[in-house]
């Protein structure tokens, strides 16, 4: 899970439903307005804002797995209903392991206890859970290890005044560790190895390895941002902090 950035406005499909349903608008009526295409180019514009990664797992969103969703929940009794159509609690993300696929990445049995990101959050709503539009940029809060599995950075936290647990139980409620995405985060540090161990000899191949790595192609980051920054280390640090911007 990384920094990522929110919508500056309201995209225009979803202020035109807001100016035409005054009286009782809703998630729902939304998701129909305009025959379905104000909702859709809502997907499209989050998507593009986050670079084409789960807000929260950050594989690569597609056509058939992805979601919108609340971060605070549309059940929650205090802010639910005032929330559900404010765009500054929407975030992309895929459908955390339910939609069937022939990629292991994103479809895995027993399908229960692969469930991650919303699909495992459900109705929880909790003032710690951290929204990934708040994390810091750098350092990053979390690690990823050479197993795949992803823990809090206790160093980072202390740095930025986070309770480690506060970002422990973040990827416990979101299930993180599930097996799908800690196998699939272990192949991509795999792969990611088999590549480019042999460039750390090399100075300048590796940061131009690094780069091509970390930051944006055409917009787009390429998935387990943060698999790969751990990979790289210190030196994904420095190519991250000289371009902030880019792929926040």
């Amino acid at each position: 899970m990384k920094r990522i950035r929110g919508m500056a406005d309201s995209p225009p499909g979803l202020t035109d439903y807001l100016e035409v349903e005054t009286e009782n608008p809703s998630w729902d009526g939304f998701r129909s307005h305009q025959g379905g295409n104000a909702y859709r180019n809502l997907v499209e514009e989050l998507i593009n804002v986050q670079h084409g990664l789960c807000g929260y797992c950050e594989t690569r969103l597609a056509d058939l797995d992805r979601q919108v969703e609340h971060v605070i929940p549309r059940s929650d009794r205090a802010q639910g209903a005032s929330r559900e159509l404010d765009s500054r609690n929407l975030i992309a993300c895929c459908k955390g392991g339910t939609a069937r696929s022939a990629d292991a990445d994103r479809f895995l049995k027993p399908v229960r206890s692969n469930r991650s990101c919303g699909e495992a959050k459900g109705d929880y709503s909790d003032g710690a859970f951290l929204d990934p539009r708040e994390l810091p940029a750098l350092p990053s809060l979390v690690r990823v290890l050479d197993d795949g599995a992803i823990k809090a950075d206790a160093e980072a936290c202390a740095a930025h005044e986070v309770p480690a647990n506060r970002v422990t139980s973040t990827i416990e409620v979101l299930n993180l560790n599930a097996e799908r995405l800690r196998v699939a985060r272990r192949r991509h540090w795999d792969a990611l190895r088999d590549m480019w161990s042999g460039s750390f000899d090399d100075p300048d191949l590796l940061l131009q390895v690094a780069r091509s790595e970390l930051l944006p192609q055409d917009g787009q980051l390429r998935k387990f941002f943060t698999t790969s920054r751990c990979y790289f280390g210190s030196l994904a640090e420095r190519v991250l902090d000289e371009q902030s911007r880019a792929w926040v």
